[in-house]
């Protein structure tokens, strides 16, 4: 078996390294490597950020820095897959949109996030002379802080005031998002990525409960997640607790429906995902739960996010730790 496993990643490499070899020769042949900018075009004003990542807690760190790009240059979003959502109405960008289409014609500069053939063909398509930057270029890895990589590739050509990344941040409609009275622990339950999906959290949510300061209101729980897992979860921690501590959000209309229930809530518990990331990002403080992904190269240093990681499986640390700090992290917020 280990043999086969061994063959299989050489398979897969030399598959890489043949893709790798054909992008390559098609920027070459194409001209759109002499197009990549090493310094923005004299006088830029209008700026297309392409981006084609469908998942939610890359696209918060992946455009996190577009508020250190000069805010004299327009910036336009099209994101074909991605979580629009959470960028219709942001601050820094002009407009969002789906498509290509439905964008401006002409633009100073682009911006993409990898060198995909697809995204080298759109580029080819509709903007096949405008000089362009890529933020990950050729790279596929993830074991590396997405935030410093964005930073590092914007500054570079655009020479921002900043002496470094500046952190990720979402605008959410303060109409929508009500604040709770109560103090409300908003933890994401299930998901679809295996290895970030904590299978304790009913364990968790009893543990907190049960450790929670006795001078201190009991907190409400709002849980939010997708799939089978997190409806079982839910079931299991409303069986277990009464029903006015619970609140259950399962399966979403949409994402941005989860970021206006994390806005209004005052903690946030979950494991590294795209929850954690809106959380995140709208300055919350919480317990976040790594495994495999060092923290630090998913939060920025001044996150009120504080990590909970093992090397092995997420679901081998045990729910009396990540409650632990919970409890710990609360009561000092109770005292500040």
């Amino acid at each position: 078996m280990a043999v086969k496993c061994g063959e299989l990643v050489l398979r897969i490499r030399r598959a890489l390294s043949v893709s790798l070899i054909k992008r390559k020769a098609l920027m070459l042949l194409s001209g759109q490597q002499l197009l990549i900018a090493n310094d923005a075009p004299h006088e830029v004003r209008k700026l297309l950020w392409y981006y084609d990542w469908a998942t939610i807690g890359d696209a918060i760190m992946d455009l996190s820095q577009r508020f250190i790009i000069d805010p004299h240059i327009s910036i336009d979003l099209c994101m074909p897959h991605g979580p629009i959502e959470l960028f219709v109405g942001d601050d820094r960008f002009r407009r969002v949109a789906r498509s290509l289409d439905d964008c401006d014609a002409r633009y100073d500069m682009v911006i993409v996030q990898s060198l995909t053939t697809k995204t080298i063909f759109k580029k080819l398509q509709y903007h096949p002379f405008t000089p362009w930057l890529s933020i990950m270029a050729h790279g596929r890895d993830e074991r590396f802080s997405r935030i410093q990589l964005a930073y590092e590739q914007i500054a570079r050509v655009f020479k921002p005031r900043e002496a470094g990344p500046i952190e990720p941040a979402l605008t959410v409609s303060e109409l929508s998002a009500r604040r709770e009275d109560a103090f409300t622990i908003s933890v994401a339950v299930g998901g679809g990525d295996k290895r970030r999906r904590y299978e304790n959290c009913a364990e968790l949510i009893r543990l907190i409960y049960s450790a929670w300061p006795k001078h201190l209101p009991s907190p409400k729980f709002i849980l939010i997640g997708t799939g089978d897992t997190a409806h079982q979860i839910a079931k299991t921690v409303r069986d277990d607790m009464s029903c006015d501590r619970v609140e259950s959000h399962i399966d979403l209309p949409s994402i941005a429906a989860a970021a206006e229930l994390i806005k209004r809530s005052s903690f946030f518990v979950g494991a590294d995902g795209g929850l954690m990331h809106i959380a995140a990002a709208l300055g919350k403080p919480g317990v976040a739960i790594f495994c495999e992904i060092k923290p630090e190269w998913r939060l920025h240093s001044k996150s009120k996010m504080r990590p909970v990681f093992s090397e092995l499986d997420i679901n081998s640390i045990p729910a009396e730790r990540v409650a632990g700090e919970v409890v710990d992290y609360c009561c000092e917020l109770a005292t500040a």
